[in-house]
């Protein structure tokens, strides 16, 4: 069995079946996974933590690029054929467990401190199933890991559509403005189903996004900025500022809300959608400011 290469081998070999209730879709396509790596531009000063490394086959090419790959599997299933990736590689770290509830940040600091300086930056590549795609991409810009460069991504290539959507359109939300706020986003290239085992059923696409050393606007308050993004959000047909007067969390009413609406030089009977995140930043601001909390 070519153990570097081969997806369906690999699958028959040890006896692998996708799950659905992890919603796995296995590359089967190795130019798609070279080019995954060749995209999140991976050195020997890098800690790459892939998420959901399935068969290994991405974490072999990976492990060949990185000084250490932390590769973190919820299904105990796929441990096996990971191990036996692991066993070609001295700079694998393998752990069973889900991605949100492992505290990989405080993994890495252990990492890089007894790596004496040799690792310095830490980057996040994996293939993410579609259903729990946002809540991990949230979950690693907020977690502030220090010396995370960049997180390169394949996803369902609307929500990729979705990470750089322009303000006024359909696809513009909270994902947009969060991105945008933490990472400038940029789609690589797009990947139709036949890639995959089992083939899902619309075209996914690889991301890249690369953190921002400074956020890309002033804020008071971060946590509350991101409140308004999320009631901005929440009722996208109503007007922004019924949407924020309705959100208790906030503390505004619907006057104030058209107020401060006003003062950035918008009609008060605005959508939330039509706002870029800057004028987001602002809105946040003034909000603040008048809030009764």
């Amino acid at each position: 069995m070519d153990q570097k290469f081969n997806t369906k081998d690999r699958m028959n070999f040890f006896g692998i079946k996708p799950a659905k209730n992890f919603g796995q879709n296995f590359l089967n396509d190795i130019s798609v996974v070279q080019e995954i790596v060749y995209s999140a531009n991976v050195t020997k000063e890098d800690i790459v933590v892939e998420v959901g490394p399935g068969l290994g086959v991405m974490t072999d090419l990976l492990a060949d690029e990185a000084g250490l790959v932390i590769a973190v599997e919820i299904d105990k299933n796929l441990i096996p054929p990971m191990q036996a990736v692991c066993d070609m590689h001295d700079n694998i770290e393998l752990i069973n467990g889900d991605i949100l509830k492992v505290n990989i940040r405080e993994i890495v600091a252990q990492r890089m401190a007894e790596s004496g300086g040799a690792l310095k930056n830490v980057k996040v590549v994996a293939n993410l199933p579609y259903y729990i795609t946002t809540p991990i991409i949230f979950y690693f810009l907020e977690e502030k890991m220090p010396a995370l460069r960049s997180m390169t991504f394949m996803v369902q290539k609307e929500v990729a559509k979705r990470m750089i959507a322009k303000p006024g359109g359909k696809d513009y939300g909270a994902l947009t403005v969060t991105v945008g706020y933490f990472s400038e986003a940029e789609i690589e290239f797009i990947v139709p189903p036949h890639c995959f085992i089992p083939q899902p059923g619309v075209d996914s696409a690889v991301i890249t996004l690369k953190l921002r050393e400074e956020p890309p606007f002033e804020l008071e308050n971060q946590e509350y900025f991101f409140k308004v993004v999320r009631a901005a959000f929440c009722q996208r047909r109503k007007m922004l500022a019924n949407s924020l007067a309705n959100a208790p969390y906030l503390g505004v009413t619907r006057e104030i809300a058209a107020q401060c609406i006003e003062k950035l030089g918008k009609n008060a009977g605005i959508r939330g959608e039509v706002l870029s995140p800057e004028e987001f930043g602002a809105l946040s601001n003034l909000l603040l400011h008048n809030s009764q909390f």
